[in-house]
């Protein structure tokens, strides 16, 4: 692993994992972040089987999620998973958390948080399309097709080549 890999993903985890232990041990503060999108998380929570209905208990679970990935990210556990779960549990927090303040001072705070968590998503996602310097699996089959193209010409002007010399 670079070294920059080995820096940064703890780095970018850090914060999911603090916020994440904070969500398990005080899940009513962040339960109230989650009141602007409760209704759409419940009627989720309604088709999904064994998913909380009630944003405390949705709080402490992303909470866990949180912790659980960003120990992951953190430890270079399966990282691309484990970005991608972090993603995905950040995207509600932060449209919950979008700017709605009151006054000019409270919604440049909201927006500077929102921006903060939106960016935040953006460094998971490239994270979790992180191939550590590796081609992708699309490049690698493209790559194997020409070779073996490349293979069956170079097969076939040799057999000719063979035929000329033992008619010659």
């Amino acid at each position: 692993m670079s070294l920059l890999r080995t820096l940064a993903r703890p780095l970018l985890a850090a914060v999911f994992i603090v916020d994440g232990w904070d969500a398990m041990r005080h899940p009513e503060r962040h339960a109230k972040n989650l009141e602007p999108i409760a209704k759409p998380l419940t009627s989720v929570a309604e088709n999904v089987p064994g998913m909380p209905k009630d944003t405390v208990s949705l709080a402490r679970a992303g909470g866990a999620i949180c912790v659980v990935a960003g120990g992951m990210l953190a430890t270079g556990r399966m990282p691309r998973l484990a970005a991608a779960a972090l993603a995905v549990a950040a995207v509600p927090v932060a449209l919950a958390n979008r700017p709605q303040g009151q006054s000019a001072e409270e919604r440049r705070e909201d927006l500077s948080t929102f921006l903060r968590k939106v960016g935040l998503v953006g460094g998971l996602i490239f994270a979790a399309g992180d191939r550590r310097g590796e081609p992708s699996l699309r490049w690698k089959r493209q790559n194997a097709k020409t070779h073996r193209a490349e293979l069956s010409e170079l097969k076939s002007d040799l057999k000719s080549e063979v035929k000329a010399a033992k008619a010659a």
